[in-house]
């Protein structure tokens, strides 16, 4: 008896386990604007791949096939999905065998720190010595601001500072009192020939199209800052006290947060099929970055990856986390490319000037074999 129902036990547990890993993987698939509950599965997705590994293994020692099999199956079609969040691939890449490298940097700056989240002083200056020193030819920011009653903070100061970046493309969507201006901002080596602000409907968040002549080739790179969870400190400060004893004002702080979530989830869902008719649409080769503020499983990578090449499948090593906050470190930030070209090295820097770690992918424009 106690032996027939470990069998049905281990029979239930093993199916369900299988149903939840394929049903977070369909995340990438099914727009949260139809079914913005699915998208919550998404950020389970390693660990219920874990988990149906660790059923597989089971059933393989228990010897019973069909449910080995069926773990197999669900791994092994849902894998590609796990080669999005952890990579080997850079221990192999030589960015010495680049013949027209561009070096691309993506940063969420979070306002230089304006407001000292980070508890330090001077960080606006240590940003700017960071990306010097990287020497990029191509920077992305993310939450660029500028206040000219403040000289540190003055747009001039920038500029002055990043004098390499002769070629600039600054857009601000938010002018605030005091001189304060909120905004993203292209900086390049090379010259820039076209500019366009594209705009999200409902939202203070927007991307930013730059026509980039590079190596005599034009290339189009969109700088996107997709829709934010604007989780406030309360927020954060209920995730927190989660382990104390349970009460209303929990219930009450979980379904807040859940509509914040879903929220997002739908905004930004909207605003990655916006950039992706964007780039199919382009008259040129493109790279795509940005703080997408969301996972590699998730439908807003996949819609917005579409026939792009991943900077960090190509050339990443390990997990590479780009959130740098209270929640568990995922990859919110990325570099996507045309097919055509190759990206020979990525890397995520730990530096801690932001809730977002800086990443730079070095990319051959060499038409690819």
């Amino acid at each position: 008896m106690l032996k027939k129902f470990a069998h049905h036990t281990l029979t239930t547990l093993t199916i369900v386990s299988a149903i939840l890993l394929v049903g977070s993987a369909m995340t990438a698939y099914v727009s949260p604007k139809y079914l913005n509950v699915l998208a919550f599965a998404g950020f389970g997705f390693p660990l219920l791949w874990l988990l149906a590994l660790t059923f597989m293994f089971i059933n393989l020692f228990r010897r019973n096939w069909k449910r080995m099999v069926l773990c197999l199956l669900v791994c092994t079609a849902t894998f590609g999905h796990l080669a999005n969040l952890y990579q080997l691939k850079g221990i192999w890449t030589d960015e010495s065998t680049a013949v027209k490298p561009v070096r691309i940097m993506s940063f969420n700056t979070r306002m230089f720190d304006y407001y000292s989240w980070t508890g330090k002083k001077g960080v606006n200056e240590k940003v700017l010595d960071f990306i010097n020193q990287k020497d990029p030819d191509i920077v992305c920011f993310q939450e660029f601001f500028s206040n000219m009653n403040e000289e540190s903070y003055s747009e001039n100061h920038v500029v002055l500072r990043l004098r390499k970046y002769p070629y600039r493309h600054i857009e601000y969507n938010v002018v605030g009192k005091k001189g304060r201006k909120f905004g993203q901002a292209t900086f390049s080596k090379y010259p820039i020939v076209d500019k366009k602000y594209l705009e999200f409907s409902n939202t203070s968040n927007f991307s930013i199209q730059t026509d980039i002549n590079i190596h005599g080739k034009v290339v189009r790179v969109f700088n996107n800052h997709l829709e934010s969870v604007r989780l406030k400190t309360h927020d954060y400060n209920f995730i927190d006290s989660i382990n104390s004893k349970w009460n209303d004002n929990h219930m009450a702080g979980l379904r807040l947060i859940a509509w914040k979530l879903q929220h997002s989830f739908t905004q930004r869902a909207i605003q990655a099929e916006t950039i992706a008719r964007h780039v199919k649409n382009s008259a040129y080769p493109v790279i795509v970055c940005g703080d997408f503020n969301d996972t590699p499983v998730s439908y807003v990578y996949h819609t917005m990856l579409g026939d792009l090449k991943d900077a960090f499948r190509q050339a990443g090593i390990g997990f590479q986390g780009t959130y740098n906050g209270k929640l568990p470190s995922f990859r919110i930030d990325f570099i996507f490319h045309s097919p055509e070209f190759e990206a020979v090295k990525f890397g995520a820097f730990s530096e801690n000037f932001s809730d977002h770690f800086p990443i730079m992918a070095t990319i051959d424009l060499k038409p690819a074999k």
